[in-house]
This record gives structure tokens, sequence and C-alpha cells, in this order.
């Protein structure tokens, strides 16, 4: 018997053997969402690949949805499409967590353990500053906001006509070497990272330590119900996980992750107060 389709934009008809059989795309084809998982542009796409697709593949098949990572290309469109809730999946630093956290309810599932504590550091001859009130109008080399060090810097002054003068650099250690060969009064550091460019601090004094804060950490956001996120952070903790999660731990030289809750984070986002964006200050 001869078999005619007529096509549409939902459906297909089939006369089979004067038998007619209405076949529509499947309830899973239609409710199939992809979930969009990224992180900082602080890595080219090819690392950004090479970091974060491993993990959201496993978590695909964790969950059985279909997670992808995005790089995001660069920090404006970055910030600005995590203010309109684009991003599902996200992993950065514990000022962006903790604004998600309060602003668009997202969840922490998974941290980097430990916590950062920031110095600010200037050559030990420096006869002209001992305390970060002295930093008034020099030049301080650190990384381009909004990195947590340079906005903790920031927020040490009230007055914005009184900011130290930003010197950029890449690379922790760069910093550090380029206040050493004098291109910058004071340099921003990692406190781990300072104790091991000057462990017994022969070249250079702090002239202040931050109030420490929690690691960075994954957060999902609401279109994971309660039990994905505990599939998520179950498997994120496992063997399996840690596997997934190797290239990102390697790249922040952390052993292990573990789990993270929503109270550890409370009010960290007051660093980003006045970044454009994010809210007006709070203290």
């Amino acid at each position: 018997m001869n078999v005619q389709k007529l096509r549409g934009t939902a459906k297909t008809l089939q006369i089979i053997s004067g038998l007619i059989l209405l076949t529509i795309p499947t309830l899973k084809s239609l409710a199939e969402e992809t979930f969009i998982f990224t992180a900082p542009p602080r890595e080219s796409i090819e690392k950004g690949i090479h970091t974060y697709a491993p993990i959201a593949s496993y978590l695909s098949d964790v969950l059985g949805k279909t997670i992808k990572y995005e790089h995001p290309g660069n920090w404006l469109t970055y910030s600005a499409e995590m203010r309109k809730d684009k991003y599902d999946m996200v992993f950065d630093g514990p000022h962006f967590v903790s604004w998600r956290i309060s602003k668009i309810k997202h969840t922490p599932v998974v941290k980097i353990p430990g916590g950062f504590i920031f110095k600010f550091v200037a050559y030990r001859d420096n006869k002209y500053i001992s305390k970060v009130d002295d930093l008034v109008g020099k030049r301080v080399c650190g990384h381009a906001p909004p990195n947590q060090g340079t906005l903790r810097l920031y927020n040490q002054f009230k007055n914005p006509m009184r900011l130290p003068i930003l010197v950029p650099e890449k690379g922790w250690r760069n910093i550090y070497s380029a206040m050493m060969k004098g291109k910058c009064d004071a340099a921003i550091l990692p406190e781990k990272i300072y104790k091991k460019v000057d462990p017994k601090k022969e070249n250079s004094k702090v002239l202040f330590s931050s109030n420490p804060v929690p690691g960075q950490a994954i957060t999902v956001g609401q279109k994971f119900n309660h039990q994905d996120v505990i599939k998520i952070r179950k498997a994120l903790l496992s063997k399996e996980g840690q596997q997934a999660t190797k290239n990102l731990r390697k790249r922040f030289a952390s052993p292990t992750l573990k789990a993270a809750n929503k109270k550890e984070y409370e009010g960290v986002s007051q660093l980003l107060a006045e970044s454009y964006g994010f809210g007006e200050r709070q203290f």
C-alpha cells in the first residue's frame, strides 16, 4: 500500500496499511534543557575547557541532564550574564559566591578547603610606607578588579579620591617580582603565596592582613532541585568526582574538595558593594 507522509512543524502523519499513526516529539525531547556551567575568564578558552568541561560531562551523567561548560570570554560578559542569572552552575571566588547566594538564590555545593587571607606588602627598606594609609596615591601591583585582593585594597579607602594607583600584573609571583623591581610601591598577595616568595620576610614587610574568608566554590542555581543538589555534592566528593575535578584542583593547588554551606559565605559579597552592577556599599 502507498505510504503518504505529511510533514508539519510538530508532527508527522504516516498512513501505513490503512492505519494512521500520529508521531510527535517525545516528552523527553520537548523538556530537554541545557544547563550552563561557567567560571571567570581567568584562563584561555582552551584551558577553560580543559579545566571545567570534564566536570560538566561527569555531572551530566550523574544527573541525566545536559550540562555544558561555557567560556564567558571576558569579565564584562561574565559579570553581566551572572547578574541576569544566565549561569546554572558556577565556580569562582567567595565574593561572587556570596553575592549569588543572597541575590539569585544559588546554593553552594563544594569548595576548595582553607580560606583566603590577603597581605598588602611593601619593600622592607621603604621608609615612606609603613601602613595602609601611606598607600594613598601610591602604585600598588595586583590583579585587575574584580579580583578579591584588589577589592579588599579598595575597601580600605572610604574616599574614592584617595585610592592607590593599581598597576595590573598577571600572576601572583609576577606581582611580587614587579614590586621588588620597583615597578610599584606595594603589592597584594594571598598569604599562601607570600609565605613562598618571602618566607622569612627578609625583603618585604606586611602593611595589612585581611580577615579570612572561605575558598572558591561551585554553586548551583534554582533550576536544580534539592535532590539534584544532594546528588551533585555527593558526586563531586566521591572518588569519581575527584577524577572529574583533578584539572581544577591542580589549577588551584587543592588536593581535595569539601562540602560548602551558605552560612560561611554570609557578608563576603560586601567586597562587591562598589563594583558596577553589584549594589551599593553596605557598611
